[in-house]
């Protein structure tokens, strides 16, 4: 039979069978959080009718979360935390509340690495801009003021900035929330096999129709039509950060996204970074962490959570290299 196909971000993932039976999953895709959102339903007992009207309310699910932690809407919540926060306490949603505290977890284990406070500093790079531009060492070192969760004044279920500067920005988190925020109304919906993709940050859930026949494909991040490798996954999420993503070139040195809070600038010591974890929002927040922290303290961080495994890719001596947490090692195949 033909597998079934999907490309991703940063991951591709094929669904076959073994057998003559052929798996024919219902999926719908739509721009949203600034990218490509998949959601596959496999389960093959319900209509066309049942399943169109699920998956409509995932994807609401998901508009919802994204009309709160949009910070390029001038509407969205997190907009009006950034224009207010430093002037008075803001009461929080439950969505908002739930991910910065999460992202204060994340903060506080990776010792700094993972900052949703960084955005004062990435508006400076404009990335999402035609033209982007590198910010000078003097604009850095000023933005860097407001970076930092001790910045933050969080009771009861409020938020107020201590800096007027301070800067909330989600994107490395809010995706596999609303991935996570999507699987779980399908749930609700007695939908027991399915995959929400949006722009490389995966969950699947599954039944004895796929167990067994879901590969996780790498891309090679110096080769977009190529890969690394792959593992299989029944259930789980998977979540890439690289430097690949979104970047630009000046003189011969590569600029990307993804910042270091430590410094303002671009983190450097890492390539690509999957993480696979029990949720989506776990699996994002980390890929970001452990990509800052670089290759030995980010696995040293891995190797501290459990249920969490890594691949990251680095450069070394000019080439380059990967490293695998241990039950991940194991099952990822290289291809050389």
């Amino acid at each position: 039979m033909k597998p079934v196909i999907i490309f991703i971000t940063s991951i591709l993932l094929v669904t076959h069978c073994a057998t003559n039976h052929e798996i024919k999953p219902f999926e719908q895709t739509r721009i949203m959080m600034d990218t490509f959102v998949q959601i596959s339903i496999y389960d093959q007992d319900k209509t066309i009718e049942e399943l169109s009207s699920v998956i409509e309310l995932a994807f609401k699910q998901i508009q919802n979360i994204e009309r709160i932690t949009n910070d390029y809407d001038d509407s969205s919540f997190i907009s009006l935390i950034n224009r207010e926060a430093g002037e008075r306490a803001i009461a929080l949603d439950s969505v908002m509340y739930h991910l910065i505290v999460t992202s204060n977890n994340y903060n506080k284990i990776s010792d700094g690495a993972f900052d949703i406070t960084i955005g004062s500093v990435k508006q400076l790079w404009s990335f999402a801009q035609e033209n982007p531009r590198i910010p000078g060492d003097v604009l850095i070192r000023q933005q860097l003021e407001n970076v930092g969760h001790q910045n933050l004044l969080l009771e009861n279920e409020t938020i107020k900035f201590k800096l007027p500067g301070v800067r909330l920005d989600l994107g490395a988190i809010a995706k596999g929330y609303a991935v996570d925020a999507a699987i779980q109304v399908l749930r609700d919906h007695r939908i027991s096999d399915a995959m929400v993709n949006a722009g490389g940050n995966l969950r699947a859930i599954c039944s004895d129709l796929t167990t067994g026949k879901r590969r996780v494909w790498i891309k090679n991040p110096r080769k977009s039509d190529t890969f690394s490798g792959y593992f299989r996954m029944d259930e789980g999420s998977v979540a890439t950060s690289g430097d690949y993503e979104r970047f630009f070139v000046f003189d011969s040195v590569r600029y990307h996204h993804i910042l270091d809070p430590k410094t303002g600038e671009p983190a450097r010591n890492c390539v690509s970074v999957t993480i696979q974890a029990a949720s989506a929002t776990e699996a994002d927040g980390l890929s970001t962490a452990v990509f800052v922290l670089g290759p030995e303290r980010g696995m040293e961080l891995v190797n501290r959570l459990p249920g969490v495994e890594a691949i990251i890719i680095f450069e070394q001596d000019g080439k380059l290299v990967w490293k695998a947490s241990a039950e991940l090692k194991k099952k990822f195949k290289k291809i050389t």
